[in-house]
């Protein structure tokens, strides 16, 4: 069994490949689908980094047996997911312990040097939870979820106010408004008008390769005098060999809450996929975000725990 660090431009297509099969071979998101590691390398770790913090991808392990991937560390912020082929379960225990002492610094100190180390594991692989619970950690009431639909099989239509309008990315030209809306509707502080637009995040994301096949959909307001007229945000990435999507991420900035914009929203995902020919399309949500998704269609496959351990 070999263990190394991920090296981008050595492991990319060989880490995106195992990611690929462990879907086809399981058909869920219990390990990542490769959409998600290209949004870790080429969107938020920039936005990290832009922040001061460390890079996720750099603390990327891979174990391999004889030169097969079968299983890695794939770190998310200040947290940790471990994916294990098939019949190598065993591996976990191993490699749980591996990222104690090898992630440490994606954590944030305490002043007597200990860290609050979070690892994430689905709920349906009850081994990883059996482990986590026997080796001191403890779950988080809040929880998230992977929310899948089928847009082949799905009948919908955007329903707006009136004048509202969907649009997707290559229909709808300021970048700069684009980039707002999609921060602005998680964090609407950044409202302020002192506040200044870095786009390094949201441009370096064109680097991934999947981005000439990947879409942003969006809600504009023709309403507004406002300069940014974009209400409802989502980026779309497309992998078209597993015909899957996966949308990260999702905002409606907060005055646009509760009118529907976000159903519309999806709903104008899901046709676009459709037309893509993609098969199956996730979104991740946070606790009780899962319901609006749910609303326009889609169904929860797992729910997913978050488990802390004190470490130093």
């Amino acid at each position: 069994m070999k263990i190394k660090k991920f090296d981008l431009n050595k492991d990319l297509n060989k880490l995106e490949s195992y990611l690929r099969n462990q879907y086809l071979e399981n058909k869920n998101m219990t390990s990542w689908l490769p959409e998600r590691l290209h949004d870790l390398i080429y969107r938020m770790d920039t936005q990290y980094t832009d922040e001061g913090k460390p890079k996720s991808s750099d603390y990327i392990f891979i174990w391999e047996d004889n030169d097969e991937i079968v299983g890695c560390i794939l770190p998310d912020g200040d947290a940790i997911y471990i994916s294990i082929k098939n019949g190598y379960e065993e591996l976990y225990k191993s490699i749980v312990k591996y990222a104690e002492e090898n992630c440490k610094p994606l954590f944030e100190k305490k002043e007597d040097g200990e860290i609050d180390f979070l690892v994430i594991a689905n709920d349906s692989l009850e081994y990883k939870k059996d482990y986590l619970k026997q080796n001191g950690y403890t779950r988080q009431t809040e929880e998230d979820y992977d929310n899948y639909v089928y847009p082949q099989k799905m009948n919908v239509r955007v329903d707006l106010p009136n004048g509202f309008k969907l649009v997707y990315g290559d229909e709808y030209d300021d970048e700069d408004n684009k980039w707002s809306a999609c921060n602005l509707g998680f964090h609407p502080d950044l409202e302020h008008p002192n506040y200044r637009n870095d786009m390094g995040a949201y441009n370096s994301r064109k680097n991934s390769s999947m981005y000439k096949d990947s879409f942003e959909c969006m809600i504009i307001d023709e309403n507004t005098n406002e300069k940014n007229n974009v209400c409802s945000y989502c980026f779309v990435y497309v992998d078209k060999e597993s015909k899957t999507a996966f949308i990260e991420p999702v905002s409606t900035r907060e005055k646009y809450r509760h009118m529907g914009i976000g159903t519309a929203m999806m709903h104008g995902v899901m046709l676009k996929c459709k037309e893509l020919g993609i098969e199956k399309c996730y979104v991740n949500s946070y606790d009780w975000r899962r319901k609006i998704y749910n609303a326009a269609g889609f169904t929860t496959e797992d729910s997913i725990g978050f488990w802390h351990k004190k470490i130093k």
